[in-house]
Parts: structure tokens; C-alpha cells; sequence
């Protein structure tokens, strides 16, 4: 059977990433892709940026079925 959540997150959630250093530094908003290996794809409202930790990641909103929009 699939996994449906990875770390406590589940795709579509809408987290907060803040990533400390290397290629992908800075802050993020927006929705989750979860993988199994724990790394995640962002899509934020003008980017999509690929292979962030959970570890960088604060949940602010779970999916749960509602359209939640995020502005700049």
C-alpha cells in the first residue's frame, strides 16, 4: 500500500520552507509534492523549486479539500 503522508506532511499541504544554505537558500511559501525519500517539490505562486528537505519544512495549512490561495 502507498504511503499517503511522509514526515506529517501530505501532498497539496501548504508549507513554509526556509532553507539555511546551499543551491536552494531562502524562504518559501506554497504547496507540497511529497516523495517517499522525504524530499519534496515546492510549486510557490511564480516558481517551482525541486528537492527540498521536510526537515526545512513548517506546515501552515494541510490540504483538506478548501482553495487556499497565497499572495506575495
Amino acid at each position: 500500500m502507498r504511503t499517503k503522508r511522509v514526515h506529517g506532511f501530505a501532498t497539496g499541504d501548504i508549507v513554509f520552507a526556509q532553507v539555511p544554505k546551499g543551491k536552494k537558500q531562502g524562504e518559501y511559501i506554497g504547496r507540497d509534492i511529497v516523495r517517499q525519500s522525504g524530499s519534496f517539490d515546492l510549486k510557490t505562486a511564480s516558481e517551482k523549486i525541486e528537492g527540498i528537505s521536510w526537515k526545512y519544512c513548517r506546515l501552515l495549512a494541510k490540504n483538506d479539500g478548501y482553495g487556499y490561495s497565497h499572495g506575495k
